[in-house]
């Protein structure tokens, strides 16, 4: 945890304008590793010109700056063409989480983007993705939540059905009306973001749902830190304790919140918790696993949850469903065979690892992954 504690420092450093604090016996290429895996290798950058001692970590810093300012340089370039295809064709569309979240950093390519994540209206979803061909993107996958389109070298585009999918998944009653929640984008007449509190409840809502199933990076954190800091004067506190008590996750928003302002807030960063181990750590599928049997009740029932899902998820991935309900089992079968044949699916040999370690999870191991998820409020 040295250089988790090291990379917290560098960050805390950067944003707050301070001298870089000389740590000895550092593994440098530790430290730049943990700062890459957890997107923000950018803020060693500062730091390399006048600490890192190897030259091979410096160059590596060194490329990912150079090469995060040509990606960021070229989304924008594209995300401006998108959005404003868009509007032309008058199509209602929702902009959310990294394209607002990059207003928030001190510059804004800090916040790296792996995709761009879109919302349209219902209505206009086939009327979109017709769109989004006609501007030299081609269509990469179907998940049940959304449309992926991709543009090489640097664009993954997400056209998403809905912002929540499964009625059983936090948020999801709350954000199904999603248009009264919104205001004007910029100058646009038919994009749109999310107003700024509630733009804060998506922001927790889908740290949540990540925690739960792929885990969060320091990253996500700093979003909740520099989110609360930037609109400190503006967020309705009580609004927002209202909204959460209603979903359930109080607990969860005030603990990351917590977190955040312990990781980045003027303070020097103090031993972590176990609770911040196990974040630090990052998430890996047995973890998600050992969740998923503890909520779905036993290993059966998330096995059969995982390759057979219900009909209200089926029917987001296969409208035919929704006149004609009795074709469920042949959707499931259907949909396993275009996921293990598509790249952008889930492989065979994925499937058998995940049904392998399912087989294999250990009822302590589930317990202790539990009691994590409930020390941070996790339901």
């Amino acid at each position: 945890m040295k250089e988790a504690k090291i990379l917290l420092e560098i960050v805390k450093c950067f944003l707050w304008e301070k001298d870089y604090i000389p740590y000895n016996d550092i593994d440098e290429e530790k430290l730049y590793e943990l700062a890459k895996i957890n997107k923000l290798s950018n803020f060693l950058e500062n730091w390399a010109k006048k600490y890192c001692q190897s030259e091979k970590v410096k160059n590596k810093i060194d490329q990912d700056y150079t090469s995060q300012i040509v990606k960021d340089t070229n989304q924008n370039i594209e995300i401006e063409k998108i959005l404003n295809a868009f509007e032309k064709n008058e199509i209602k569309t929702l902009v959310v989480k990294g394209m607002l979240m990059k207003d928030i950093y001190p510059q804004n390519y800090m916040r790296q983007m792996c995709d761009l994540d879109i919302l349209v209206d219902a209505n206009n979803f086939k009327k979109s993705s017709q769109v989004m061909a006609n501007i030299g993107y081609q269509k990469h996958y179907n998940y049940e939540k959304h449309l992926i389109f991709e543009k090489l070298p640097f664009m993954i585009v997400e056209l998403h059905r809905k912002l929540v999918l499964e009625k059983d998944v936090v948020g999801y009653e709350y954000f199904s009306n999603i248009w009264p929640l919104c205001i004007k984008y910029k100058d646009y007449e038919n994009i749109y973001q999310l107003d700024i509190d509630n733009a804060y409840v998506f922001c927790i809502v889908h740290l949540l749902i990540h925690f739960k199933f792929t885990g969060i990076k320091i990253k996500d954190i700093l979003d909740v830190y520099l989110y609360n800091e930037t609109y400190k004067d503006t967020l309705n506190y009580d609004k927002l304790s209202k909204i959460f008590n209603s979903l359930g996750i109080q607990d969860f928003a005030e603990n990351i919140r917590n977190i955040a302002y312990k990781w980045f807030g003027p303070d020097g960063v103090e031993d972590f918790d176990e609770v911040e181990k196990f974040i630090l750590k990052g998430s890996n599928l047995n973890n998600n696993v050992h969740y998923s049997i503890g909520v779905n009740n036993g290993k059966l029932n998330f096995l059969i949850k995982s390759l057979f899902p219900e009909m209200k998820i089926m029917r987001e991935k296969f409208p035919v469903l929704k006149k004609f309900p009795p074709l469920l089992p042949v959707m499931w079968i259907t949909r396993i065979a275009k996921d293990i044949g598509s790249k952008g699916g889930v492989s065979l040999k994925s499937r058998l690892h995940t049904i392998k370690l399912i087989k294999e999870a250990d009822s302590e191991d589930v317990q202790k992954v539990k009691d994590i998820y409930d020390k941070l409020g996790v339901k």
